[in-house]
């Protein structure tokens, strides 16, 4: 990388503040769910004072992927309805779309396509912490690991334009080359360094920024390489199934030390992958918020 083009990657990320970011409500909305003597009616009020993220609570809480036993007229019934752990992972959807959901030229994405992905790999890491009945990690963490993987992408297609432009003509040259050594060739940092990098700054739990950074080699995730190991093999799957295909195409291998880690086999992924369509209609209510 040369001088220039390194000083120019340098001085841009001191400026990530201006990129966007979760609205504060939404950070102090979060805290305030992790305690567990917080009142309904504190959650509720904070949420309020949003309305376009109350909108969005209401409309999301009413969607058939979560087919509540009720209609939700407002986010005092969501809470009593749903509980406050779908409420978490609804405020969460909703926040990450205004970051996720638009187009990431660099990789050749559309918006649609980047926000499918995201909410995909999000609920299939959620669902095999589920199904293999995991304690650690918490499902929660899982799916907003899976929902936040790729935010370094965003920045990296928004910011550093120039440099990702020679990462795709050095790729196109030899597909075999690892994409991510050609990110950290020509701008100094691969996107799961800038989107662990972004989640320090949002104040997200370390464990996340941990597996985010790792995603592609969980072998080396220091703090839960179970939770890495999970949406590793949920990101795969997704790519897999064609949702969220980028200009990386298959370019990143199945980990095996993530299939060792999670007892995982052919069986297991090609039930994931099998189930993809059916999942999809379930969640178009979120794809299309």
């Amino acid at each position: 990388m040369s001088i220039s083009l390194k000083e120019e990657v340098q001085e841009k990320l001191k400026n990530l503040d201006r990129l966007p970011s979760f609205p504060e409500v939404v950070h102090k909305v979060l805290k305030m769910i992790r305690n567990p003597e917080v009142e309904f009616k504190d959650i509720a009020k904070e949420i309020v004072k949003d309305p376009g993220l109350t909108s969005d609570i209401i409309r999301l809480s009413n969607s058939a992927y979560y087919h509540p036993t009720k209609e939700i007229r407002s986010i005092d019934e969501a809470i009593k309805v749903l509980g406050l752990k779908t409420l978490k992972e609804i405020i969460l959807v909703a926040a990450a779309r205004g970051i996720l959901k638009q187009p990431v030229d660099g990789y050749k994405l559309e918006s649609r396509d980047m926000w499918e992905h995201s909410l995909t790999v999000a609920y299939l890491s959620m669902q095999i912490t589920e199904d293999l009945k995991l304690n650690q990690p918490p499902k929660d963490v899982s799916f907003t690991t899976g929902l936040m993987h790729d935010c370094g992408k965003i920045v990296l297609a928004s910011t550093f334009k120039k440099a990702l432009y020679m990462v795709q003509l050095e790729y196109q040259k030899n597909t075999e080359i690892s994409f991510i050594s050609l990110e950290k060739k020509f701008i100094g940092y691969s996107h799961p360094e800038i989107g662990a990098f972004l989640l320090k700054k949002w104040n997200f739990p370390d464990e996340l920024i941990d597996s985010v950074l790792h995603i592609y080699e969980p072998e080396k995730s220091k703090i839960n390489p179970i939770l890495t190991s999970i949406v590793h093999i949920a990101n795969w799957i997704a790519i897999s199934a064609g949702i969220g295909i980028d200009v990386m195409g298959m370019n990143e291998s199945l980990s095996d030390f993530a299939l060792r880690k999670l007892n995982f086999n052919n069986d297991k992924l090609s039930l994931y992958y099998n189930s993809i369509p059916e999942f999809l209609d379930q969640i178009k209510d979120l794809i299309d918020l």
